[in-house]
């Protein structure tokens, strides 16, 4: 059995998803990675580990992010906000399961979105630069939202993005250092579930953190 086979195997007993665990196997987690890291893409050592991206930023680990994507519960067809592109893999994981035209990614860092547009040509996502904490009004409402930074309390502009029922996957600062990662559904009053203890980079711009 190959790394990549092992990993996923041990992903998949906590994937619920049986269209984002074909769309793990489909998609290769090196060719999203820079060169230097490459070869840790399907690492058993850095399942739960960051791998670093660009000089600023690091990628999810692979556990954590399979997991964010899971408690999406994405079908095809959904018309998906991104905030945080990244190298663009779980971009493009997205993608897989409800088609690269429905995938709106917004991207702050140059640099990140550089390496992202450059990962993403076989897949035609509508990559855009710029303030992710404003979500994109011109494509809302949305389906679903998965948020790859913290934001510094309840994200009330992509909250307001959402269809009725959407979900939405964000990290959100708690108390002194700490963070949570929240399965957001809407409703008449939002229902809010906080899954897990995350740590993740800070969500910038106008709706984010100043510091």
């Amino acid at each position: 059995m190959s790394e990549k086979e092992e990993v996923i195997s041990y992903l998949s007993k906590s994937i619920s998803s049986k269209e984002l665990l074909d769309a793990l196997r489909k998609i290769d987690r090196e060719k999203f990675l820079p060169d230097p890291y490459r070869h840790l893409a399907y690492s058993k050592d850095y399942v739960d580990k960051a791998i670093p991206i660009t000089r600023s930023y690091n990628t999810t680990a692979l556990s954590l992010g399979i997991l964010m994507l899971d408690l999406m519960e994405l079908r095809k067809g959904e018309k998906v906000l991104e905030i945080g592109t990244g190298s663009g893999y779980y971009t493009a994981l997205i993608a897989e399961i409800v088609g690269c035209e429905n995938v709106y990614s917004i991207e702050f860092d140059s640099e990140a979105y550089s390496l992202a547009r450059k990962n993403l040509t076989e897949c035609p996502v509508n990559l855009i630069f710029g303030d992710g904490s404003l979500g994109h009004e011109k494509a809302q409402p949305y389906d679903k939202i998965v948020v790859w930074a913290a934001a510094p309390t309840f994200p009330y502009v992509l909250y307001s993005q959402l269809k009725k029922r959407g979900i939405m996957v964000v990290p959100i600062a708690d108390s002194g250092d700490k963070q949570g990662l929240y399965k957001i559904v809407k409703g008449e009053e939002p229902f809010i579930v906080r899954v897990t203890d995350v740590i993740f980079s800070k969500l910038k711009g106008l709706c984010g953190f100043w510091y």
